[in-house]
């Protein structure tokens, strides 16, 4: 099952340097469409100049696609609708009157509510990251090797491993994981 998704960066019209805002939303949508073309339903596209939408053939692959997203914008936060019912500007509405980072839709009622809530709790972890635990998780996912990965920071591989600890990169990556774990088994069980 495919899942639409739309990414709005909060405060956008009030940022300090508005002028960062398009190429670095054109930047992450290049690597996205890079990192998941095999498997886009549809391209990721900017839309009303501070949003991003688009949408994968398979829906599992979302919690990642969600967590490339935020990395790819960083320090910059994005709310974000997952919809697998097609409306996920729908659950990015439902995201920002709840002040949620991210909203999915579409599973069915307790699904979704079981999703969300656990999604909620691992937001304070997102939000909570500053511009170098930012760096280090983008520099962790680039390279198979910590070494390589601190050595891109100009670091020491103990330093990033304090830095992906205090951003909570772990946890973030297991949840992600846990969500993915679940699509595919509510998505498998309804096919």
């Amino acid at each position: 099952m495919q899942s639409e998704i739309y990414a709005d960066v909060i405060g956008s019209r009030g940022l300090d340097e508005p002028e960062t805002l398009a190429p670095t939303l054109e930047r992450a949508v290049a690597e996205l469409n890079g990192l998941f073309a095999p498997g886009l339903a549809t391209p990721f596209a900017v839309v009303h100049t501070d949003a991003v939408q688009g949408a994968l053939a398979d829906a599992v692959q979302s919690p990642l696609c969600v967590s490339v997203l935020r990395e790819l914008v960083a320090p910059l936060q994005v709310r974000v609708g997952v919809a697998l019912d097609g409306a996920a500007e729908e659950a990015f509405v439902a995201a920002w009157h709840a002040d949620r980072l991210v909203q999915y839709r579409g599973v069915d009622s307790a699904g979704d509510l079981l999703l969300n809530a656990y999604c909620a709790l691992v937001e304070p972890l997102v939000r909570t990251r500053d511009a170098c635990e930012w760096d280090a998780v983008r520099a962790a996912r680039r390279h198979p090797t910590p070494a390589a990965a601190a050595a891109e920071l100009g670091t020491e591989p103990d330093e990033l491993e304090r830095r992906l600890r205090a951003g909570h990169w772990r946890e973030v990556e297991d949840a992600d994981a846990t969500v993915a774990a679940y699509l595919a088994l509510v998505l498998g069980a309804k096919s």
